[in-house]
């Protein structure tokens, strides 16, 4: 997963080879991106290398994509924030916290259509998307497209705004009410009831999930 930060250095890299035929020098890594120190681009350097997109050997033009036709199969899709699925008390920021390369072939439409978010809760953990469950930790993939559920027979989990804050449930829809619910393996996962009076975002359908252990290095 890389950061916007290193996405655009590695976008440098991946421009400069595509155009040039060969790997910048840190010199003109450092024009490029418009920084004064040659030290900030080879900390980003030390990044991209650690987490596995690019190697550097001994030379002037030492830089290396570890798998560059493989990254033009990939877009970047933005982490915006946290979502909840527990009660929906963490607010959503639209802030690209990450972005993370996913592959082409999972994104249909265009990429502008797509956000992800991580998971805070265990409400969740009995919904599988794909063969996959929603667990605490999890990163869900969003269509904010696909945005108008059934609310009177879906079965499928949504992501909803509900007074500013961002929840994961499965909808169902009675009279005058709203419910959001749980699918989870802790029972004290209850459902939660809203009213017209609530401010409710009709949800966006979850289209992927992803289990695996967060990154450290932020820039």
């Amino acid at each position: 997963m890389l950061t916007t930060k290193q996405e655009k250095v590695l976008n440098a890299i991946t421009e400069f080879i595509a155009r040039y035929g060969k790997s910048p020098t840190i010199e003109e890594l450092k024009n490029i991106l418009e920084q004064k120190s040659k030290r900030w681009v080879v900390q980003y350097l030390e990044s991209l290398e650690k987490k596995g997109f690019i190697t550097r050997w001994r030379g002037f033009r030492s830089i290396r994509l570890w798998n560059w036709v493989g990254f033009q199969q990939m877009l970047s899709i933005p982490l915006l924030g946290y979502a909840n699925a527990g009660r929906p008390l963490v607010n959503a920021e639209e802030e690209n916290m990450w972005v993370l390369p996913v592959s082409k072939s999972i994104i249909k439409w265009d990429a502008k259509d797509y956000f992800m978010l991580k998971i805070e809760g265990t409400s969740m953990n009995k919904y599988q998307v794909n063969w996959k469950v929603i667990e605490n930790g999890s990163y869900i993939l969003i269509n904010k497209k696909d945005n108008n559920p059934n609310l009177s027979s879906t079965k499928e989990a949504y992501l909803f705004m509900v007074n500013d804050s961002a929840t994961v449930k499965i909808p169902k829809k009675e009279g005058n009410n709203l419910y959001l619910l749980p699918k989870s393996n802790d029972s004290y996962h209850q459902p939660i009831v809203l009213s017209e009076e609530d401010t409710i975002s009709v949800g966006w359908k979850i289209v992927d999930v992803y289990n695996f252990d967060s990154l450290e290095d932020k820039d």
